[in-house]
């Protein structure tokens, strides 16, 4: 209820704060006058528009587009506020389809406080960037360089910047995420396609300011919108990859019953574990992926093997200790996993090098590698098999400890079967998304 409250407020304070300063950036937009160059100003308004409705889906929770560009140009053409303005004043216009390809999103079927946090922090975001702009000795219109380099380079710090820390403000608080260093993280995965689309907003800044400028930044817009569409491409196939990877993962579910969703389970438990080691954001969402597929290789195993009730042989152990590098020989010529083959090839590996299937053993592969061992053991304790009843968290707690320095990293160890004792290694289906 405390961490509701707390989070509700902030919500409230960022849109009041974003709401004074989009109406600030009408009057003083007003001021700037910016309808003395109608044209310019239309074709900008809709080139941020028309971006906006076109966003492409990085995950079904996360999307990028391209209208940092235009409101860039704005900001150098008109100033910061008549860039805010618009963007203030255009938010209702925005209509894209939804992520699964049905219907669209629109003011009207969105949450209104999801739409007015969202308007708020880049209101905010983009006043205050216009402060730093203005302070290094930006003039609205003059484009000349190098003199337009800093303050235009200080918009882009400063908007990203706030941007990014209002954001991972409202996620610690509801969340419990690290904020340090993940807003260093957030700020730095935001900067690279920021700064590569700054040359764009200024050369189309200086289309629009020479004779037939209008009609050549309409022309401008055909390769931005083939850019967009290439790089769609691009996410559908990582997609359509990542689709195919679970339909494997549904047949392997589907082959061995006992396992029904054991791999969903694994990449919960490693996320929480990680998560409490304060690793990074980007390495939990590899943890999440590779305890994913980590046991995908099991679709080559023999169902006489993999289903069998009661003791392997020698023979037969040796069979099923192949499927990690099967599941890397599936996995291996698709390039969006290759940061996950060693978790996929080593997550049977033991801390005291007894593992299978190179005898691996301390710091010769990555703490996430263990992690992923952790929670692969832990759903397996914990869980009913053919030939054994899942034990308690509280059992399952005691044998990570007992094999601390053996089978287990030890520190990793030590916080699995603390958050297990706690009851917070819990399969919150929630928390594995698309990687």
């Amino acid at each position: 209820m405390e961490k509701h409250t707390s989070s509700s407020w902030y919500i409230g304070l960022i849109v009041l704060l974003g709401t004074i300063a989009g109406v600030y950036s009408i009057f003083s937009a007003v001021q700037c006058q910016p309808w003395r160059s109608p044209s310019v100003l239309l074709v900008l308004v809709l080139l941020c528009i028309l971006c906006r409705c076109l966003p492409l889906y990085i995950r079904p929770d996360c999307t990028i587009d391209m209208s940092f560009i235009s409101i860039l140009a704005m900001v150098l053409v008109f100033g910061p506020e008549t860039a805010t303005a618009v963007f203030f004043l255009t938010k209702p216009l925005e209509i894209f389809p939804n992520e699964n390809g049905k219907g669209y999103c629109h003011i009207f079927n969105t949450a209104p406080v999801k739409t007015l946090f969202n308007a708020s922090n880049l209101n905010l975001s983009f006043t205050l960037a216009g402060f730093a702009y203005h302070a290094a000795g930006g003039e609205p219109g003059n484009i000349t360089l190098p003199g337009v380099l800093l303050p235009a380079a200080l918009f882009i710090l400063v908007a990203i910047a706030l941007n990014s820390f209002i954001l991972l403000f409202l996620f610690l608080l509801e969340h419990k995420v690290t904020f340090y260093p993940t807003i260093l993280q957030m700020f730095l995965g935001l900067l690279p396609s920021i700064v590569c689309s700054a040359p764009m907003a200024y050369f189309l800044a200086m289309l629009l300011q020479m004779k037939s400028g209008v009609w050549m930044a309409l022309l401008f817009m055909l390769p931005l919108l083939l850019a967009r569409y290439s790089f769609k491409l691009y996410l559908n196939g990582v997609q359509q990859q990542y689709s195919i990877l679970k339909t494997l993962t549904a047949a392997l579910d589907a082959k061995d019953t006992y396992t029904e969703g054991h791999s969903t389970r694994v990449a919960c438990y490693a996320t929480q574990i990680a998560s409490e080691l304060h690793l990074s954001q980007r390495q939990i969402r590899r943890i999440q992926t590779g305890a994913i597929f980590h046991d995908i290789g099991k679709i080559g195993i023999p169902d006489s093997v993999l289903q069998k009730p009661g003791r392997l042989t020698p023979e037969e152990r040796t069979v099923i200790q192949r499927h990690p590098v099967i599941g890397v020989d599936i996995l291996k010529n698709i390039d969006s996993y290759s940061d996950i083959l060693d978790m996929v090839l080593h997550h049977h590996e033991r801390y005291d090098g007894g593992g299978y299937p190179d005898g691996t053993r301390g710091d010769e592969v990555s703490l996430e590698v263990y992690i992923l061992g952790a929670a692969d053991s832990y759903d397996a304790i914990t869980s009913d098999r053919i030939y054994s009843a899942g034990r308690s968290p509280q059992v399952a707690a005691r044998i990570l400890r007992e094999e601390a320095g053996k089978q287990f990293h030890p520190q990793v160890a030590e916080v699995a079967a603390r958050m297990a004792e706690e009851g917070r290694l819990i399969p919150d289906q929630e928390e594995v998304g698309t990687p």
